[in-house]
C-alpha cells in the first residue's frame, strides 16, 4: 500500500470538506410542509422547489458574489417556465442519454465521498490540539484502514519505473500500451495503460520534458487510489441511497435536463444571407451609432455662491463670452473643460440633456467651480457595417432565439397547461425574503472568516 503524503490529503480534505458537501438545506426543505405554488401539466410546484433551487443557486456562487435582487413574478414565471421545458426534455428521453446521466453519476459520486470524509474528519473533538492537523490526520488513517481491509495496493516499485517526463519513444510507448498491473483497488486492477490515460487526462499538457514528471505522476496516482477506494465504500455503505443524495441527484439532473433541452430546442442550421443581414442592419441603425459628442462653454470661479451666480445669469439668457470678458468672478484663462467634442457621460450629461442651450448644475472641481452650457452637438453617423457586423449577427441570433424561445413555450404550454395559485407569488416573496437574509447574514460571517477558522 503506499504512503499517503500530508499534502495531498489536506487538499482532498479541504476540497470535499469546504465544496462538495451535499447542502443539507436539501434536506431540511423536504420536512417543511410545502406551499402549492403553480401547476404546470401533471407537475405540480411548491415553495419546497423555489427553496431547493435557491439553495443550489447559492452553491453555485464560489465567489460569494452579493446576489441579485429577485423578483417574484418573474421568478415565478421562470420556474413555470424551466418545468415546461424539463418536461419536453423527459419525453425526448434525455435523462436516459449519458451526457446527462454521466454528470448526474458524477455528482452523486463527489457528494458522497465529500460526505464520507466530512463524516470522518469532523469525528475529530473540536478541542482536539492542532483542530485541523488532527483532521487531516483522521483521513490519511481511515484511508489506509480501507485500503487494508480490502487489500488494495499500488506496486510502487513499477510506479517509480514510469518515467513521464521521458521523450523516449520507447518508455513512451510502454505506458501508453502495456497492461501490466499498477494497482488493486476493491473494484478490479489499474492497469499501466490505463493509468497512462489518467495521467494525461489530469496533465493534458503532457509530462514529456518536465522536471517534476515524477512528483505529478504520484499525484495522479494518490488522486486516483484514494478515491478508488472512497468510490468503493460509499457505494458499499448504500451513501447513494441516502434521501438527501437522491434529492440532489433529482435536482442536479433536473437542471442538466434544462440545459439540455434548451440547446436541442434552440439549435438552428440557419445561417443569415447578406442581404438580410443588411436589411436587419438598415433597421437597427440606432443601436450601431455612437452616442452624439458635445461642445461646452465653460466658465470657472472660485466658489460655489459665485457659480450659482453664474448659473443663474446664464438661465436668464446672458451669454457665456460676455461674462468671461465682464464678470470679474469669473476666473481668466484656458477654458476648464475640453473645447473639442467629448462625450457627453463624462460630466453626467443624460441623453435628454443633449440640446444646444442645456446648462447643467455646477460642477466642483479640484480648484474651484465649474458651469458650462452646452454650445454644439455632434451629429453621429452608424457605424459602417463591415465594422460592425459580428455585432449585427449577435442581435439577429439573440432575437431569433428570444422569438423561437416564445413558439416553444407557447406550444409546450398547449400540452402542458400551467395555472398559477391564488398567494403563490406572496409565498414566492416570503421564500426569497427568508432566503436572501440568511445568504446576506452568511455572506457577512464570511467575510469576517474567510478561511472558516475559529
Amino acid at each position: 500500500m503506499p504512503t499517503l503524503r500530508p499534502r495531498h490529503l489536506a487538499l482532498i480534505t479541504l476540497a470535499c470538506i469546504s465544496g462538495m458537501m451535499v447542502d443539507h438545506t436539501l434536506a431540511e426543505e423536504t420536512r417543511v410542509e410545502p406551499v402549492p405554488l403553480a401547476i404546470v401539466g401533471e407537475d405540480t410546484l411548491t415553495t419546497t422547489d423555489l427553496k431547493i433551487e435557491l439553495a443550489i443557486m447559492k452553491n453555485r456562487n464560489v465567489d460569494n458574489a452579493p446576489l441579485p435582487s429577485l423578483d417574484p413574478a418573474m421568478v415565478l414565471r421562470r420556474m413555470t417556465q424551466n418545468q415546461l421545458i424539463i418536461q419536453e426534455g423527459y419525453r425526448m428521453g434525455l435523462n436516459e442519454e449519458f451526457i446527462v446521466a454521466n454528470q448526474v453519476l458524477e455528482v452523486v459520486r463527489h457528494e458522497c465521498m465529500a460526505a464520507l470524509l466530512d463524516s470522518v474528519a469532523f469525528s475529530v473533538p473540536e478541542e482536539t490540539p492542532d483542530y485541523r492537523e488532527a483532521r487531516r490526520l483522521a483521513v490519511k488513517d481511515y484511508l489506509e484502514d480501507l485500503a487494508l481491509k480490502y487489500n488494495a495496493s499500488v506496486d510502487s516499485t513499477l510506479l517509480k519505473t514510469l518515467d513521464y517526463g521521458s521523450s523516449d519513444p520507447e518508455m513512451q510507448a510502454y505506458l501508453k500500451e502495456s497492461d501490466d498491473i499498477l494497482a488493486v483497488v476493491p473494484s478490479g486492477r489499474l492497469s499501466v495503460a490505463s493509468f497512462t490515460r489518467n495521467v494525461n487526462f489530469t496533465e493534458f499538457h503532457g509530462l514529456v520534458g518536465k522536471p517534476d514528471a515524477a512528483e505529478k505522476r504520484d499525484d495522479v496516482m494518490r488522486e486516483w487510489f484514494a478515491e478508488a477506494l472512497l468510490n468503493y465504500q460509499y457505494q458499499a455503505q448504500g451513501m447513494d441511497k441516502d434521501p438527501e443524495v437522491v434529492l440532489l441527484a433529482e435536482r442536479w439532473e433536473r437542471n442538466i435536463m434544462l440545459e439540455e433541452t434548451l440547446q436541442i430546442l434552440l439549435q438552428t442550421d440557419d445561417i443569415p444571407s447578406d442581404e438580410e443581414i443588411e436589411a436587419y442592419y438598415l433597421a437597427h441603425l440606432d443601436a450601431v451609432t455612437p452616442a452624439p459628442r458635445v461642445k461646452m462653454k465653460s466658465l470657472k470661479v472660485a466658489d460655489e455662491a459665485s457659480a450659482n451666480a453664474i448659473y443663474d445669469k446664464l438661465l436668464r439668457g446672458t451669454p457665456a463670452t460676455w461674462l468671461y470678458s465682464n464678470d470679474p468672478t469669473v476666473v481668466q484663462g484656458p477654458p476648464p473643460f475640453p473645447e473639442e467634442f467629448f462625450p457627453p457621460n463624462q460630466l453626467g450629461l443624460k441623453p435628454a440633456n443633449l440640446v444646444v442651450g442645456y446648462i447643467p448644475p455646477p460642477y466642483q472641481v479640484p480648484t474651484g467651480w465649474v458651469v458650462a452650457v452646452i454650445s454644439e452637438i455632434e451629429e453621429p453617423e452608424p457605424t459602417p457595417l463591415e465594422s460592425c457586423r459580428t455585432q449585427i449577427l449577435n442581435m439577429m441570433g439573440s432575437e431569433q432565439t428570444g422569438n423561437t424561445m416564445v413558439e416553444i413555450l407557447a406550444r409546450l404550454e398547449e400540452v402542458s397547461p400551467i395555472v398559477i395559485l391564488p398567494g403563490a407569488e406572496s409565498a414566492v416573496a416570503a421564500v426569497i425574503e427568508d432566503f436572501m437574509t440568511k445568504t446576506g447574514a452568511a455572506q457577512a460571517e464570511s467575510a469576517k472568516d474567510p478561511n472558516g477558522e475559529g
